[in-house]
């Protein structure tokens, strides 16, 4: 990434912001540097321009990623019955290596490995199910987990496709990120230079135009979910 403060999906609002500011005040630039003219607000406009659509994508991924959490949250209550299921089996005298080592990949987030090696154990448990219930373990425990396991893949398998679409964008357009920022940064240390002693230099501080466009859009989400 061009800058570690940025997310990709932040370039073209903060970039609009700075261009607004910058043609505004572009007299007082001029004054201090003399080729930031309207021909350097072109270049500035059309390298945020190149990567307004691919921020776009980027930020319906990074919205997509909700299914994220709902597979993690999937997998720690499923984790949390494997625990209970621990004791059971080992009341009944079975085997709880398996189970236990399903418990770790789990919690380290390796789904897939966790979701196969719970396919196999399964018919091993089931096949000892009323050793089971006859100790704790209540009746139709069990029953719990097969529905949830074809959830758990379909979910991995998109948060997979996501990320990895993420990646390759961004790797494809690396340099036109980098671009963009070259002028942000740019524009954004001379601002601060010219109105270091005005309410301005505001509007050429990062982290300011970063909290203002990120309170809008959240603000845009709020009431766009309130009109639904």
């Amino acid at each position: 990434m061009a800058n570690a403060t940025l997310n990709y999906e932040d370039y073209p609002a903060v970039g609009d912001v700075l261009i607004a500011s910058f043609t505004r005040d572009q007299a007082e630039f001029l004054v201090h540097y003399k080729t930031m003219d309207s021909a350097y607000i072109t270049e500035f406009e059309n390298a945020i321009n190149a990567v307004r659509e691919t921020a776009s994508v980027l930020a319906k991924t990074e919205e997509r990623k909700g299914v994220t959490k709902q597979l993690y949250d999937l997998a720690d209550e499923m984790n949390r019955k494997l625990l209970f299921l621990v004791d059971y089996s080992e009341d009944a005298g079975l085997e709880t290596a398996t189970l236990s080592a399903i418990r770790t990949k789990l919690t380290k987030r390796n789904i897939e490995g966790a979701i196969k090696d719970l396919r196999s154990v399964l018919p091993y448990l089931q096949s000892h199910q009323s050793e089971l219930e006859t100790g704790d373990m209540p009746d139709a425990f069990l029953d719990y987990f097969p529905p949830l396991l074809p959830q758990m893949e379909a979910w991995n398998a998109e948060q997979i496709s996501i990320l990895s679409t993420r990646k390759a964008l961004v790797e494809a357009n690396a340099a036109l990120f980098e671009n963009a920022y070259s002028y942000i940064s740019k524009i954004s240390n001379r601002g601060k230079k010219i109105f270091k002693k005005t309410i301005r230099k505001d509007d050429y501080t990062i982290s300011k135009l970063l909290s203002k466009v990120r309170t809008d859009a959240k603000a845009r989400k709020i009431a766009k979910d309130n009109n639904k």
